[in-house]
């Protein structure tokens, strides 16, 4: 009996110290700044005290700082599996996730950790910025304003939320955060780009150059100041100037989406070789992208190179076969190369059954008519479209 007593008692004093342990190793696993070390100590900590949701936790830490994003997701869903209550776990790996790119995750993480402690604020904004990541605009802005509730917003908050309310269409709200940013001695680049951007989209398009013109003026290398005033420019018809700015946007960010705008610029000018050339480097730099392939075939129509037209266009039906418009453009080349009837109504059969709904375009000389005159004028023609 004495015997018996005497080893549970041993028993009972090693799995004291057998927790002590665990717990002093954590402590010092916490201090630790070399993740690789932390980790190690970590791993430790858990061979001795498998049930630790904090050495997890931090172990979990120290994988995501080190881009094991793998090993980190691991060991915080092994946190919630251990502590399936507590909302602070579920936000943790929401960051995570959110760190990753992985918004629709952290999204639904974020939206368990508020269902469990509603009352903490830091969710709702966490919550708020993966809103934003998906594109969810509004459901965003309902985060902010939850999270903001009646304290006032801070001017860092206020430069967040500006995009976002104009990504909703809510000028009148960006405009009113930009005014207070103004009146607390804000005179920034940024500034006044966003406000050209609320004036764009109210269609004040002189006031939106100015706007973009000051930013400009503040930083002369503010790519998108140009790249938002160029599209002001084309859209008030001022072609020489959006040029410019493209060319100069074109200097600080040479991507292919650019080339493709300013050849657009380029074919209102009727300057249809140079646009073909911008098309051409937007294809280098983007070889499966459809669009350039379709608008330097249609600059190639207007340079009376059929073949060349020809086969830029079937590529990019081939690259992207749902959008009408090579279709329409590939008919147009059909009837002026080779009046040959069947495969222009061919196509345009194709683009109609891709939703193609700009008829008048076909009849008008200003827009696509120019490419079907003659036939545009018969019963069988306005029978493809409007059958």
């Amino acid at each position: 009996m004495r015997k018996l007593l005497l080893l549970v008692c041993c028993v009972c004093m090693a799995t004291v110290v057998f927790a002590e342990t665990a717990s002093q190793l954590f402590a010092k696993a916490k201090t630790e700044k070399d993740p690789n070390t932390q980790i190690k100590m970590l791993s430790r900590v858990i061979s001795k005290s498998p049930r630790m949701a904090d050495a997890y936790h931090y172990r979990a830490d120290a994988y995501l700082s080190l881009g094991r994003n793998k090993q980190a997701l691991g060991d915080y869903t092994k946190t919630i599996s251990l502590r399936p209550r507590d909302a602070f776990r579920y936000y943790a790996r929401g960051l995570a996730y959110q760190k990753m790119g992985r918004y629709s995750l952290a999204l639904a993480d974020f939206s368990k950790a508020i269902s469990l402690k509603s009352s903490y604020r830091n969710f709702y904004l966490a919550r708020a910025r993966a809103n934003v990541s998906l594109e969810r605009y509004e459901d965003a802005l309902r985060d902010y304003q939850k999270y903001t509730g009646k304290r006032k917003i801070s001017n860092e908050l206020a430069k967040e939320m500006v995009p976002v309310y104009i990504s909703a269409y809510r000028y009148d709200a960006a405009k009113k955060q930009l005014k207070a940013l103004q009146a607390a001695g804000d005179d920034s680049a940024e500034l006044h780009f966003w406000l050209g951007r609320v004036l764009f989209g109210q269609n004040r398009l002189d006031e939106a150059v100015s706007a973009y013109s000051k930013a400009i003026n503040r930083n002369a290398s503010y790519a998108q100041a140009y790249r938002y005033r160029a599209s002001a420019f084309k859209d008030m018809g001022d072609y020489p100037a959006a040029l410019e700015d493209y060319t100069v946007l074109l200097k600080l960010q040479p991507e292919a989406i650019f080339y493709n705008r300013r050849g657009l610029v380029y074919e209102e000018m009727k300057q249809f070789k140079e646009a073909a050339q911008d098309y051409t480097r937007a294809i280098e730099l983007m070889p499966k992208w459809a669009i350039p392939y379709n608008n330097r075939g249609f600059a190639k129509m207007n340079l009376k190179d059929w073949k060349g037209a020809q086969a830029d266009l079937e590529t990019a039906i081939r690259l992207d076969g749902s959008s009408p418009t090579p279709y329409v453009n590939l008919a147009g080349v059909y009837w002026l190369y080779k009046k040959d009837r069947k495969n222009v109504y061919n196509n345009l059969d194709k683009a109609v059954r891709r939703n193609f709904k700009n008829f008048e375009s076909l009849y008008d000389e200003d827009q696509k008519g120019w490419m079907f005159k003659g036939i545009n004028k018969t019963a069988e023609f306005r029978s493809v479209l409007y059958k």
